[in-house]
């Protein structure tokens, strides 16, 4: 998936559209744009291959030529009128999932009234226009770069190329994970579809992004219920997690190739690192706020909790135990900031379920095969896990 999407209209801005196209390619990366017939793959459904690009797309560009506007059909019909006209399916679909549209006035045009969109398209006459014009086209093509990179946070494919004015200094590593976490929680399918653009980088990514995740979360909950040796619990809750990953990625690949979708177990642990680094950053944010309400009411329970554990009596008596000692910190400050973490814990299941959607985004299948390949998923882990009780019990 591309991070900028260019919708043009052949017949208005194609010339325009071309030249800007190399620059954005040359500059970006040639995956990182979109442009119709070069960026879609023979038999794909045309317009399920558009709406899916312009979710997961960073930006729009709508290059708007003098002709855009009234552009017409063979029948002498205004194209924008025409509600299966793709021009109009690219802009609304931007519009409607709140990807950012700017729009580029090329050749002289000028940016139409509302009143003479048909639509949800009138909200596109809002959108703050640039120029770029002929005679000053590479100055104008530059501010724009400056501005995907500085606004959009874009990264350029030549580091070693001196930064354009206005484009800000290269994105420290901190910086980055913060905007990652940011895009991952308000449109998970877009930024971990975007993070597919065929090159190793993406898995070096996605491996550090979930390193770092798990890190802070364990981090945040360790520090959360107070138990001592810290960075030994941080260590082995990070490596126990990473194994979760991979032994959830094999069934799943197993699963998406039953259903008859081509797939790599790479490409399954790309998109799982992204969805368990947003669950379990989720999960540890509202086991902090039931943490912290435990240690208002009971400051050492949890390390009473660990003595508990680690005694020598009975399983019974440790289980009863143990929930005598819970059950006698839920009140006052702790039950209401656990039913406040149960709100964000039934916020994050939310998330997660929308976030896998992300593998029918990425893997461009239907609604129906992605909840088959799911179910199958869970099947076969359910029934690895049935076995692996199984031998538990015998040995």
């Amino acid at each position: 998936m591309a991070d900028i999407f260019l919708s043009y209209r052949r017949q208005d801005s194609q010339s325009a559209t071309g030249r800007l196209a190399d620059r954005l390619s040359a500059h970006f990366g040639a995956s990182r744009v979109f442009r119709d017939h070069d960026s879609i793959a023979a038999g794909d459904d045309f317009a399920e291959a558009i709406r899916r690009a312009v979710g997961t797309s960073v930006v729009v560009l709508a290059i708007v030529g003098p002709d855009w506007l009234n552009a017409c059909s063979a029948d002498g019909k205004r194209r924008l009128d025409d509600e299966h006209d793709f021009v109009r399916l690219e802009i609304e679909s931007a519009l409607l999932a709140n990807v950012p549209v700017i729009p580029l006035l090329v050749d002289g045009a000028t940016m139409p009234a509302a009143q003479d969109l048909p639509g949800v398209l009138a909200q596109f006459a809002r959108c703050q226009a640039s120029e770029l014009s002929a005679t000053r086209w590479n100055y104008d093509v530059d501010r724009l770069i400056a501005l995907l990179q500085g606004r959009f946070a874009l990264e350029s494919e030549q580091p070693a190329a001196a930064p354009l004015p206005g484009s800000g200094d290269q994105i420290a590593f901190p910086a980055r994970l913060a905007l990652d976490l940011l895009e991952l929680t308000a449109h998970p399918t877009r930024l971990i579809a975007r993070r597919q653009t065929g090159h190793a980088l993406d898995h070096v990514r996605a491996f550090l992004f979930l390193l770092a995740a798990l890190v802070l979360g364990n981090t945040v909950f360790l520090l959360g219920t107070g138990i001592p040796r810290l960075a030994e619990g941080i260590t082995v809750g990070t490596i126990l997690h990473l194994l979760a990953v991979t032994l959830l990625a094999a069934p799943l690949t197993l699963a998406w190739r039953l259903v008859g979708t081509r797939v790599e177990f790479r490409q399954v642990t790309l998109i799982l690192a992204y969805i368990y680094a947003g669950v379990w950053m989720g999960f540890c944010a509202g086991a902090l706020l039931a943490a912290l309400g435990v240690q208002l009411v009971e400051p050492g329970l949890f390390t009473d909790y660990l003595a508990i554990v680690g005694s020598a009596a009975p399983l019974a008596q440790r289980l009863d135990e143990a929930g005598a000692l819970f059950a006698n910190a839920m009140h006052g400050p702790a039950a209401a900031l656990l039913v406040l973490a149960g709100a964000v814990w039934a916020a994050v299941l939310i998330w997660g379920i929308v976030a896998w959607g992300a593998f029918r985004f990425s893997f461009g299948v239907s609604r129906s095969k992605s909840i088959c390949a799911t179910l199958l998923g869970a099947a076969i882990l359910g029934l690895l896990g049935q076995l692996a009780a199984l031998a538990g019990r015998s040995l």
